[in-house]
């Protein structure tokens, strides 16, 4: 089985455990965790949880003013914005084994001037509880950051709701995210509900 497989299986058995049991899930470490468990087994130590980003980032923004790359997004050795992070991030494994011994220091490793792809998989997580639309704005900024993210082959942003939602809530939650879903290109957005 390729890494491919390997990440949609778990991806899967994931959303398995979120039907069955979503009274154990409280909050998006819960997700990062678990999914970290599946993955372990077969990447090892190529994958991280919180791994910085190589560029830096601004949140702020204008509620509906779209995310813009050179207003909201630096490359590193611009001092504008603040290193983010991938919930869990996946390195190839021929990086990892040349500079493994750099990676706990990114400013050092920045250094080095990697502009390949040296992350396999990059994974952002949310989940959604409430009808609180702010969630929708959290989610266009990691959709951002995921889109920005050169130095990664692959993208996912992982959603799972708990929540239902009545008209209105579909309108503000649910709407905006199967758009996001529709029109995304580069990065890939996996939906779940209970």
């Amino acid at each position: 089985m390729g890494l491919e497989g390997i990440v949609e299986m778990a991806v899967n058995d994931l959303a398995d455990e979120f039907r069955e049991n979503s009274d154990e899930f409280f909050n998006e470490y819960d997700f990062r965790h678990r999914f970290f468990c599946k993955l372990y087994p077969e990447f090892k130590n190529l994958i991280h949880s919180e791994y910085p980003t190589r560029k830096r980032f601004i949140r702020k923004n204008a509620s509906g003013e779209k995310y813009i790359s050179g207003t909201h997004c630096f490359e590193p050795e611009i001092k504008k914005g603040i290193k983010e992070k991938y919930a869990l991030a996946v390195f190839k494994e021929e990086f990892y084994n040349k500079y493994k011994n750099e990676l706990s220091r990114l400013d050092d490793l920045l250094n080095f001037d990697i502009r390949d792809i040296y992350i396999d998989f990059a994974f952002e997580f949310k989940y959604i509880t409430s009808g609180d639309i702010s969630v929708i704005r959290e989610i266009e900024f990691d959709i951002f950051k995921l889109k920005e993210a050169a130095e990664a082959g692959n993208k996912y942003l992982i959603i799972f709701i708990k929540k239902l939602f009545g008209d209105e809530g579909f309108k503000q939650i649910i709407e905006p995210l199967n758009e996001f879903k529709k029109n995304e290109k580069v990065v890939n957005i996996l939906i779940f509900s209970k």
